[in-house]
């Protein structure tokens, strides 16, 4: 309360909130939300007393610092253990990235890292820090850009900030994978209800390639119908980006009106027979990252050249299929599992890598004095000048 405002606990008092939208360059559209309050009696007494003025003090210099600070460098301030957490949770995945031929030669440990990576994305970044990124996101900031844009209006919210700005790295290195496999805490869920779904012994469908190949296009003709509306009508555009599950799973935990948790509950159980059924298919997110991530500028998923033509075995077994029978990776669906990598390195599934274990071992047979058809050499036996034999081994 300022110093010169006097508030009466006793009396009836109302709270305003006023959420303010920009609906053109210069029109502003303000809606109050009130809330009136009344202290019930039996909570207070009422007594006289004399009231004495306390000295004033001046505030200190670091009091008047902080009162000259902007908003989000006061909400940053005071994010600075879920920042950081983040910060570290980035950096840890970018170890994961540059490092991955060394993770997926080991395949138990890439197994557990991956789960614990997603798990991590699920329950802290989403379900308990609450950032998880949306279509909205995209829409907002390019609203923002031909209106009047503000970097203060998207710094107040720090971990999407944070989220944005190493998505928008990432795509320059890995296209749309980084988010869309690692960090969307949706689809964390789904992969690791999935994982449950097939230890359970449930039958997973496999779209015949020609109508997976068909279905893609759905999620770009959502995401560019949302874009344009965003033009005509924002309201409207948030209201029709409903069509992410986002805001009822991960925000508000299925604490909804009921269409919308049965909305979010039939696309998760959808994925328990066809792995991340929404992200390929439906997200118009990851429609909006794919657009961008093809100007990526490195390629790191590794291919040999019979990958496709004959052998089939990574097309067959990528979760999303995002490998074409052809044998090319189509990074606009790649999730960036890496579950092709570690094909890529096992001597004992992937053809390629079986036909080279079989020739090493055949030639180290054959570097062998048996195999030559020679007999080995008899032990030799010294005798030492004490008379006992010693035979080296």
């Amino acid at each position: 309360m300022p110093a010169d405002f006097t508030f009466d606990v006793t009396a009836p008092w109302e709270i305003q909130l006023l959420v303010q939208r920009t609906l053109g360059a210069r029109e502003k559209a303000v809606i109050p939300f009130n809330l009136g309050y009344a202290l019930p009696s039996g909570y207070y007494t009422t007594t006289k007393a004399v009231v004495v003025e306390p000295p004033t003090e001046k505030p200190s210099a670091a009091e008047l610092v902080a009162d000259e600070q902007p908003l989000w460098v006061r909400i940053w301030s005071m994010d600075r253990v879920t920042i950081g957490i983040t910060v570290a949770a980035l950096l840890v995945l970018t170890g994961i990235f540059f490092f991955q031929d060394w993770l997926v030669k080991r395949p138990r440990l890439f197994a557990w890292v991956r789960n614990g990576y997603l798990l991590f994305t699920l329950v802290w970044l989403g379900w308990y820090a609450g950032a998880q990124l949306s279509v909205v996101n995209v829409l907002t900031f390019t609203s923002a850009l031909v209106t009047n844009f503000s970097w203060e209006f998207f710094l107040a919210a720090p971990l999407i900030f944070i989220l944005w700005a190493a998505v928008a790295a990432g795509l320059l290195f890995w296209g749309r994978g980084p988010f869309c496999g690692w960090l969307c805490p949706f689809g964390a869920l789904q992969e690791l209800l999935s994982a449950v779904a097939k230890r359970l012994k449930v039958p997973q469908v496999r779209l015949p390639w020609g109508l997976h190949e068909r279905l893609w296009p759905i999620k770009y003709i959502i995401f560019l119908g949302l874009f344009g509306m965003s033009f005509y009508s924002m309201s409207y555009a948030e209201m029709l980006s409903e069509v992410e599950p986002f805001k009822t799973v991960i925000i508000l935990k299925f604490v909804r009106d009921w269409p919308f948790v049965i909305f979010a509950v039939a696309l998760l159980v959808a994925g328990l027979f066809v792995e991340r059924f929404y992200c390929r298919y439906l997200c118009p997110l990851g429609a909006a990252l794919a657009i961008p991530g093809r100007i990526r500028m490195f390629e790191w998923l590794k291919r040999y050249p019979d990958c496709g033509s004959p052998c089939q075995r990574c097309s067959k077994e990528c979760p999303v299929q995002a490998i074409h029978p052809e044998g090319q990776i189509n990074v606009n669906e790649c999730i960036y599992c890496m579950h092709c990598q570690e094909l890529y390195h096992d001597d004992h599934r992937c053809p390629h890598m079986i036909q080279k274990r079989l020739k090493r071992e055949k030639f180290v047979a054959l570097s062998t004095p048996e195999s030559r058809g020679e007999q080995p050499k008899p032990p030799r036996t010294v005798v030492t000048h004490h008379g006992q034999p010693i035979t080296p081994t």
